[in-house]
């Protein structure tokens, strides 16, 4: 995925956030890991892996949120090593395929 198309997810997911706060399904404590990453949808500058972290971990939140919210299991969703122990940021390593040995 190209740069742009990429700021242009990161823009949407920031959108869905959004709309998950207003309707509870999100709080602020959850969407804090990706805070602290301080990168937004319009950090233009920011490299595009910095806006790839960001927008998987945004995501990753996101499907927490919505499975909690329709009270399905969480600990299967894929990528939450992104959000570390304790729901801080955990490893910049963004590639979730399995590895073979």
């Amino acid at each position: 995925m190209r740069k742009n198309e990429l700021i242009h997810l990161h823009t949407l997911l920031v959108e869905i956030a959004g709309d998950f706060l207003e309707s509870g399904i999100a709080t602020r404590e959850d969407l804090e890991p990706y805070h602290q990453l301080e990168i937004g949808p319009m950090a233009l500058r920011s490299c595009r892996d910095d806006h790839e972290v960001a927008v998987r971990t945004l995501a990753t939140i996101l499907a927490i949120c919505a499975a909690r919210d329709l009270g399905r299991e969480t600990s299967t969703i894929p990528g939450q090593h992104l959000l570390g122990p304790g729901g801080e940021v955990g490893t910049t390593d963004t590639d979730q395929r399995l590895r073979s040995h």
